[in-house]
């Protein structure tokens, strides 16, 4: 008896030898009723599929440093960037959180690539790099000359955007509020800001640290101070939008008018920014587009005929957008 092959069901039924594969393999592109009717004489001739060995899906490590970052905004959106990239291309992609060296050397017996996500101790580059497998960062500065690639919003692009804006709304004296230090890419948009600014006489600019994002209190007393040595800042920006919310919402309480008497500028586009009142004016960062680009430019270097691998290391930076709403204007 002759063996039940896919193109002699195809044949009894009238249809091409790619529906009926479709259809025996549960793919889309078929009707119900053709399944049904496919499914059906493949049991009755006993059809019995040659099993093919699957091909090795390439797994990529998705690593985190700290638990808190892991959950923060920004990085969840990188994140999902990264997975919805991953799951198009068929790529098997694990999110891991661990600080632990010989974890990342162990990972790299069976891993094709890792993407690490924010802060990273010096150990744990080296551990990636070690392994030999190819390698990307997100967001922290690599060293000068790193040999791993790198994806990042392009700050400093947008801090002088933004203070290019608040020039040409009329403003002249500026606040720049930090938040919480720590976070490098914070300082990066405070020099590009800064550095707009002093290109123009008669303009000034004051730094404002906080002990935390939300310290409302700090930053009333630092503005009182200012006010007390005759400085009136009109220009208000913020190291994030969650900096912006809480010097927004003291502004208001202090009596001072957004954005008749001051404008307020964040950072991020959080959805935050959309539910203040005024809403915020911010700078949308792509996070989620730094993911899916940092997932193909990392498969781009695996294998031996990776797209990427005769290029140098990459520094990729996605330009960002300023978003104008009602936080912000002309000068009082």
């Amino acid at each position: 008896m002759a063996r039940v092959t896919v193109q002699s069901i195809a044949d009894q039924l009238g249809l091409s030898k790619f529906a009926v594969s479709r259809a025996l393999s549960g793919h889309s592109g078929v009707s119900a009723t053709t399944r049904a009717a496919v499914v059906e004489l493949a049991e009755r001739l006993g059809y019995n599929p040659r099993s093919r060995p699957q091909a090795k899906k390439t797994s990529i490590e998705i690593i985190y440093h700290d638990p808190d970052v892991m959950y923060r905004n920004l990085w969840t959106e990188v994140q999902a960037g990264a997975q919805i990239e991953a799951t198009q291309r068929e790529v098997n992609a694990a999110v891991r959180l661990t600080d632990d060296p010989a974890v990342i050397a162990e990972l790299g017996r069976t891993a094709d690539g890792f993407m690490l996500l924010g802060p990273h101790d010096d150990i744990i580059l080296e551990a990636a790099r070690n392994t030999g497998r190819p390698c990307i960062r997100v967001g922290d500065p690599l060293p000068p000359l790193d040999v791993m690639d790198y994806v990042s919003g392009v700050d400093e692009e947008g801090a002088s955007a933004v203070a290019q804006y608040l020039l040409a709304e009329g403003h002249r004296s500026f606040v720049y509020v930090h938040g919480k230090l720590g976070f490098p890419r914070r300082m990066a948009r405070y020099r590009s800001f800064l550095e707009v600014i002093e290109g123009h006489e008669g303009v000034g600019v004051r730094e404002l640290v906080l002990s935390d994002d939300s310290a409302p209190g700090e930053f009333s007393e630092a503005l009182v101070a200012l006010h007390r040595d005759g400085v009136r800042p009109t220009g208000f920006f913020c190291g994030s939008d969650y900096v912006a919310v809480t010097v927004l919402t003291e502004l208001l309480r202090m009596g001072i008018h957004v954005p008749e008497q001051a404008s307020v500028v964040g950072y991020a586009d959080y959805v935050v920014a959309q539910h203040t009142s005024p809403a915020l004016t911010t700078v949308r960062v792509p996070f989620r587009q730094m993911g899916a680009v940092a997932m193909r430019q990392l498969l781009g270097r695996i294998g031996g005929t990776g797209i990427n691998n005769d290029l140098p290391p990459q520094r990729i930076g996605l330009v960002p957008k300023l978003i104008l709403r009602g936080s912000s204007g002309r000068a009082p």
